[in-house]
């Protein structure tokens, strides 16, 4: 494949540098899956964009420029070519198949469901010649912007199919960016045990034929498919060994994905210093890409990191997640939300309101993201778990061990330092017991914030709890819920046992 491409790279070379641009045209449309397919399609690029825009006249040609546009982030040169080109003289289903594509791509961000209504219909133009490599293209992106918009389960479906379509052509780099893209959601969906059968056998097979070695980005959906099974050792390997490459074949649309599951698994593994090297060089990274609300990203990875280690967390930190949601509130993204919830249950953010994570489980986001899902569920027991309310408690535990024996999803319970899951010998000794073998609940060190520290230094003077807020100039709620936190840490029921236990524990003089 790499001597054909470099062949047919020189012929269309030879044919610009003699200026006969019909010549070169001909040639990018009749080797349009070769050319395409590469690992790096920047040679191509370059070579368009040589070829002065006039000469570009038929409707293919011009939609192939469009899509270059597109490749290099370039909106208003998509919307020129879409300006240039009326519907009616689209004549063949690639024609409109590739037009429908672009207009997708081009509108989503104004209107989503137009988008995603042309970009079906980009497939659908394309059913009497299902195994095109405009077919492929067209399930790729209908894939991707499903996926935008959440649908996980038909994102999957168009990704598989798009993979299986590239495979025939042997253009595997893409055939490998649709496969990933299908782990991924099934992730999303729940079905690990799917990922690593399909991917270990993928993998295996690709060795034939894999000159490029691109299958081996295989390896970072396996990766996070073994984090999710509590495999943590096979989830470091896989990453780590993935890493280099991603970074290599610029896979962009993954970066922050795996080093997030990286380091979470280090996490887990006590790897406290390796994790935070990962998140700043992922801040690096990412920041000289230009990404946006990189800093909001690594703040959380840090703060989840540091509730692992059990350090405080920076105020610089809780002061960027706290902006973020502030102006995002309910709408703020999952993953924040997730981090916001265990800051609020750790008393370092009493801005956040929980009902913000209860409202996202009852709606129809939640069953879109088991992982997710579970985790939110496994914070919620514990917020109610800390205001005795023990029948809602144990209600979101349930939920949360339901995806366990549904799905053999068992990580999420490894990273939440929360004392609700001592309810698990109720519900799961096999859920408590694989967590007891992890984190002795019992010996975990008491430890109080700052904010707390102070309250019950003042209940130990004798002070009354509004006595305490208007010194501190704090509302009678926050009071109460910080002495409620105090209680649920020192297992007390009452303030004088609380100030005796704490000086049992030397946390009082």
């Amino acid at each position: 494949m790499n001597r054909e491409l470099d062949i047919i790279l020189s012929n269309i070379e030879n044919a610009v540098e003699k200026k006969e641009y019909d010549t070169a045209l001909s040639l990018i449309e009749e080797n349009v899956a070769i050319l395409f397919s590469s690992r790096n399609v920047k040679p191509v690029i370059i070579l368009l964009g040589n070829i002065p825009e006039d000469r570009f006249v038929t409707p293919l040609q011009k939609l192939i420029r469009g899509w270059v546009s597109f490749m290099c982030g370039d909106g208003q040169g998509v919307i020129k070519v879409l300006e240039e080109l009326e519907p009616y003289v689209l004549t063949s289903p690639v024609e409109n198949s590739v037009y429908c594509a672009l207009k997708a791509v081009s509108i989503f961000m104004d209107n989503q469901e137009e988008a995603l209504s042309s970009a079906k219909l980009s497939v659908e133009v394309m059913e009497k010649d299902a195994n095109s490599f405009y077919m492929a293209n067209a399930r790729l992106t209908y894939g991707q912007l499903l996926s935008s918009v959440g649908d996980h389960r038909k994102a999957a479906h168009e990704f598989f199919s798009a993979y299986h379509i590239f495979k025939k052509h042997k253009s595997y780099f893409p055939a490998v960016t649709s496969l990933v893209n299908y782990g991924i959601k099934k992730h999303a969906l729940g079905e690990i045990a799917d990922i690593v059968t399909l991917f270990r056998n993928e993998l295996a097979a690709s060795s034939k034929f894999d000159d490029d070695g691109v299958f081996e980005l295989l390896k970072l959906p396996l990766g996070i498919a073994f984090f999710e099974m509590n495999r943590q050792n096979l989830a470091v390997e896989y990453l780590e060994s993935v890493k280099p490459l991603m970074y290599q074949l610029d896979f962009v649309h993954m970066y922050g994905v795996l080093e997030m599951y990286l380091a979470y698994a280090y996490g887990i593994s006590g790897l406290y210093s390796r994790a935070y090297s990962l998140i700043d060089e992922l801040a690096g990274r990412l920041s000289r890409l230009g990404f946006e609300n990189v800093n909001t990203l690594c703040a959380a990875l840090r703060a989840h990191i540091n509730l692992l280690e059990g350090v405080p967390v920076s105020d610089s930190d809780k002061q960027l997640l706290e902006a973020d949601y502030l102006a995002g509130g309910k709408h703020t993204p999952i993953g924040t939300l997730l981090i916001l919830a265990r800051l609020k249950l750790n008393s370092d953010m009493e801005s956040f309101s929980m009902n913000d994570l209860i409202a996202w489980q009852e709606s129809p986001a939640t069953v879109k993201n088991v992982p997710f899902a579970q985790t939110a569920a496994i914070l919620t027991a514990e917020y109610y778990y800390q205001l005795r309310e023990m029948a809602y408690c144990r209600e979101y535990l349930e939920k949360a061990v339901a995806i366990y024996t549904n799905y053999r999803l068992s990580a999420r319970f490894l990273i939440e330092k929360v004392e609700c899951l001592n309810l698990l010998k109720e519900i799961n000794r096999d859920l408590y017991h694989l967590v007891n073998s992890r984190w002795d609940v019992e010996a975990i060190p008491v430890s109080l914030t700052q904010r707390e520290h102070e309250i019950l230094s003042l209940m130990a003077l004798g002070l009354s709890s509004k006595q305490i807020s208007n010194q501190l100039c704090i509302g009678a709620g926050t009071i109460k819920w910080h002495v409620n936190n105090i209680f649920n840490k020192l297992h007390v029921k009452r303030r004088s046992q609380a100030v005796a236990q704490a000086r049992k524990l030397g946390l009082l003089r």
